[in-house]
């Protein structure tokens, strides 16, 4: 992750670098900080559960995709979930005992996206 640096009194102190361009995403989605450094998740390829891919509408930079991300993986249940801002598209693996297809949708959407669940051929 980039990371910026400000000196002042003598003092280094580090932050993350802003995730879109400039600073500020140029649709103004709102993300202004680039998600928190975690060890990295697995992908859903690595791991064994329920699939189900989405397509995700409103999405304009990484940052969005990483917020939609981060609040998939905080649900209980998913075991991998990755979220593309450039194809519009979700993949999510999740334990059907403790969620399912309607409460993923509804995270996206709590999240002022739109998405729905793919559908075979496209």
């Amino acid at each position: 992750m980039l990371r910026t640096a400000i000196v002042s009194l003598g003092l280094l102190v580090t932050t993350p670098a802003l995730a879109c361009a400039g600073g500020k995403c140029p649709d103004d989605c709102g993300n202004k900080t680039a998600a928190a450094e975690t060890a990295p998740a697995p992908t859903p390829a690595e791991v064994e559960g329920t699939r189900v891919s989405l397509d995700v509408a409103g999405m304009k930079c990484g940052a969005c995709s990483g917020k939609i991300t981060a609040a998939l993986l905080e649900t209980d249940g998913v075991k991998a979930a990755t979220v593309d801002h450039t194809t519009g598209k979700a993949e999510i693996v999740f334990d059907e005992s403790k969620t399912n297809t309607d409460a993923l949708v509804k995270v996206v959407t709590d999240l002022n996206y739109q998405a729905s669940v793919t559908q075979p051929g496209t």
